[in-house]
């Protein structure tokens, strides 16, 4: 049976072949040589020699057009490539296993007064090992409640690789003496629908209010009939007013620049003129910009050149009758009107009212929405 033996076979274009052939059967042992043509050839040699006849190649100018490798040397190279990439595949398995088990983070949720960072630190400092067979929900939710008395009860869990802490805060001294302050509009609106919670209303269903006014007191009257502060709590619904306006005038003078310009400048040094570019001004409107900034960041010394433009302007009386562009004027005032809508908002009703003085006329349309304005 047939041998099968290790080899590297290189297909190479280049010139002067004979003479580079000799040089490198001094450097490595050819197997192989076959000449296709005037300028194309194979030669073959053992793995061993690969890399310095690849290297004696490039060194002189030959094209590799091709590289093979042959017998047990490729598979060699097959089984490490495989070998590695099983041995790749092998260690992400085993981390993912191993992290699997580990917390990576911890939630808090119900906190107002308490900082989540407060309850997280502790969380972290008394966990002891961040492994999830390890940790003891039940041993913390005591530890933290000894720790925290503003927290009246505490719920802790494993959700996933996370800790998830839900806490209820408790009303301490300090809260029961909050001056609340009462719930008002922030809009010109109709009240459609009241939910209280908590708190005295000042308003009722169908009642127009303004912005600013008092919807509902920071107060109730108890079964005593005394009157004891508490955090004002309600559900309101209003159909909310937004207004956009434009204006248009009948005739109005418009100043414009005409593109013509005139330029001038001059250098300084120390607040002296060294040099100066003057142009004759022939405009009989313009309007005028200057600007000063150093010659050369480089330059030691303190050149400042002031430049003056001068552009030519001409006012023009324009008029337009109402008529024209009332479709327009209606569309912008719309568009201002629209922005003060919040997201998905469903207009109910839009109303448009045009007044007019001496020339001057005045659009406004109003947009009627239903929006919540109360305060939970």
């Amino acid at each position: 049976m047939k041998k099968i033996e290790s080899k590297v076979t290189y297909e190479i274009k280049g010139l002067n072949q004979e003479r580079a052939f000799n040089k490198l059967t001094k450097e490595v042992t050819i197997l192989t040589l076959e000449r296709k043509d005037k300028h194309i050839s194979v030669l073959e040699v053992a793995p061993k020699d690969a890399k310095k006849t690849r290297k004696f190649l490039r060194n002189n100018n030959f094209e590799i057009l091709s590289e093979k490798s042959q017998g047990p040397y490729l598979w060699r190279k097959r089984f490490l490539s495989c070998y590695g990439i099983i041995l790749g595949l092998a260690l992400v398995i085993v981390g993912y296993l191993t992290q699997i088990n580990v917390i990576w983070q911890i939630k808090v949720f119900g906190n107002d007064k308490l900082a989540a960072s407060e309850i997280t630190a502790f969380i972290e400092e008394n966990m002891g090992s961040r492994f999830i067979s390890q940790f003891n929900t039940k041993q913390m939710e005591i530890k933290l409640k000894d720790n925290f008395e503003r927290l009246s009860s505490v719920s802790v869990a494993i959700i996933g690789q996370s800790v998830v802490v839900n806490v209820h805060e408790s009303l301490l001294p300090d809260e029961m003496t909050t001056i609340y302050q009462p719930i008002v509009s922030e809009y010109d609106c109709m009240i459609t629908k009241i939910e209280l919670i908590q708190g005295t209303l000042a308003i009722k269903e169908g009642q127009i209010i303004r912005k600013g006014q008092v919807l509902v007191e920071p107060y109730i009257i108890d079964s005593q009939g005394e009157k004891r502060d508490v955090k004002p709590m309600a559900k309101i619904e209003a159909d909310v007013w937004v207004s956009g306006e434009s204006e248009h005038r009948d005739s109005y003078y418009k100043r414009y620049r005409t593109g013509n310009k005139v330029e001038e400048s001059d250098i300084t040094l120390f607040g002296l003129v060294i040099y100066s570019h003057k142009a004759e001004l022939k405009f009989s409107e313009y309007e005028l910009e200057e600007k000063s900034e150093n010659l050369n960041k480089n330059i030691l010394l303190p050149f400042k050149i002031n430049k003056k433009t001068y552009y030519e302007t001409k006012t023009e009386l324009i008029e337009r009758e109402f008529s024209e562009v009332e479709q327009e004027k209606i569309k912008e005032a719309k568009e201002k009107a629209l922005l003060y809508l919040e997201e998905y908002e469903i207009i109910k009703a839009e109303n448009v009212t045009i007044k007019s003085s001496a020339g001057v006329h005045i659009v406004t349309v109003t947009i009627t929405v239903s929006r919540e304005i109360g305060g939970v």
